[in-house]
């Protein structure tokens, strides 16, 4: 790692803690979901089996997320390109997060922090990517052929 690609690396190695995080929910009690749910104000928590799919399978991919995220810290110049083609996809996940948030009627506190947070996250990100000094298309190239080896 060079001096250049530190707060690149250090950015993805908290985004992958905060991400790696959500492990915990996939484990939760039922009972812990519903104190929490009720706690941020959403009612009673519905304990159907799609309920319970749905909260655990979506923490599972977010820590899958992170667990990549924190792989591609160790080599940020090798998976630029990757990185530079996640940009793009938050951008519409962020759009996509806070249209269901709205629609689903979520409190307006959580649409807000999640919209400020996540758009916050994905400008961050480009950012850093965009600042990275070997952003270049030899990059793209190293990185196809060191996928082609595999």
């Amino acid at each position: 790692m060079t001096h250049s690609d530190v707060p690149l690396t250090w950015f993805l190695r908290s985004t992958a803690l905060v991400l790696l995080s959500a492990t915990a929910a996939v484990f939760m009690p039922t009972a812990w979901m519903s104190t929490i749910h009720d706690w941020l104000g959403l009612g009673p928590f519905p304990d159907a089996p799609l309920v319970q799919y749905l909260t655990r399978s979506v923490s599972l991919l977010y820590a899958f997320a992170g667990a990549g995220y924190w792989f591609m810290s160790y080599d940020v110049r090798r998976y630029l390109p990757l990185l530079r083609f996640t940009i793009p996809c938050t951008v519409v996940f962020d759009i996509v997060i806070v249209a269901i948030d709205v629609w689903i009627e979520m409190p307006t506190a959580w649409i807000i922090g999640e919209g400020v947070s996540v758009t916050a996250w994905t400008i961050v990100l480009w950012w850093l990517v965009r600042t990275e000094p070997n952003a270049s298309a030899q990059d793209d190239a190293s990185f196809a052929n060191a996928s082609d080896s595999d």
